[in-house]
């Protein structure tokens, strides 16, 4: 067997290796000098995106906190309004409730003044006043106390142009119904005083008042006052009421 031998000479360039190196190591470098540029921009780029984000925010929280302070001040402001209002209604409610009960008591003053006016209007205007001894008032009252038991009062008067002192006796009749009659009982039987006999003797008025009972199942309709002056100071004289509109409210006991 035969073997050929050949050989081949090549000419060594060192410089092309360097060039090779230094053209690998340039390429780096600028590829790293760009990676650099852009993460910086990038990175700048973020940051003030971020930190633009940050500002925004703050300028909307420092807003959100203006609102709330607004809020907060209003909603103190409207806790005053409502509490002077609720102070203010009840000192209004309390004024008018003093009004009204100031009210009621002059217009009670008032009716007693007017009725006082009328009585002695009916004891010095002899004109327009019935002449001689009349029954002024008349009213009855259920007892608190007892059942059956009533308190009577009754004003006399006479007018002031009668010089003379009149008198004489009263009697108090009181009909009604018991156990479906008829049933008239007079003052001495129904008398829970002592003083069975009413007398009046007076110039000018006389006031009388006391304690009646009723039977028990007895249904009072109509009341009669009747006077009897004495001697010849007058004829008898009748007056009679409905029981309904002389019947008060309960006295006390």
């Amino acid at each position: 067997m035969n073997f050929k031998h050949k050989i081949v000479i090549t000419q060594h360039q060192p410089w092309r290796s360097r060039a090779l190196i230094v053209g690998i190591v340039a390429t780096l470098l600028l590829s790293a000098f760009g990676l650099y540029r852009y993460t910086r921009a990038t990175t700048v780029s973020d940051f003030e995106r971020a930190q633009s984000e940050r500002d925004s925010l703050l300028d909307e929280r420092r807003t959100l906190t203006r609102e709330l302070r607004s809020a907060k001040s209003e909603n103190e402001s409207l806790k005053n309004q409502v509490a002077y209002l609720g102070r203010s209604q009840e000192i209004d409610g309390a004024a008018c409730s003093s009004v009204k009960q100031s009210l009621g008591q002059l217009q009670a003053e008032a009716s007693d003044l007017r009725e006082q006016l009328a009585f002695y209007r009916g004891i010095v205007s002899p004109q327009e006043s019935q002449a001689g001894v009349r029954v002024y008032d008349f009213k009855i009252s259920k007892s608190k106390t007892e059942t059956d038991g009533y308190h009577y009062d009754l004003v006399l008067i006479q007018p002031v142009r009668s010089e003379k002192r009149v008198a004489g006796s009263i009697d108090i009749l009181i009909e009604g119904l018991k156990a479906g009659q008829k049933q008239t009982l007079r003052f001495a039987e129904i008398s829970a005083d002592s003083n069975k006999n009413l007398v009046f003797s007076f110039k000018y008025f006389e006031e009388f008042g006391g304690q009646v009972r009723l039977p028990a199942g007895f249904r009072p309709l109509r009341a009669t006052v009747a006077l009897q002056p004495s001697g010849e100071t007058g004829p008898k004289i009748e007056d009679e009421y409905e029981w309904a509109k002389i019947l008060q409210e309960a006295a006390a006991p």
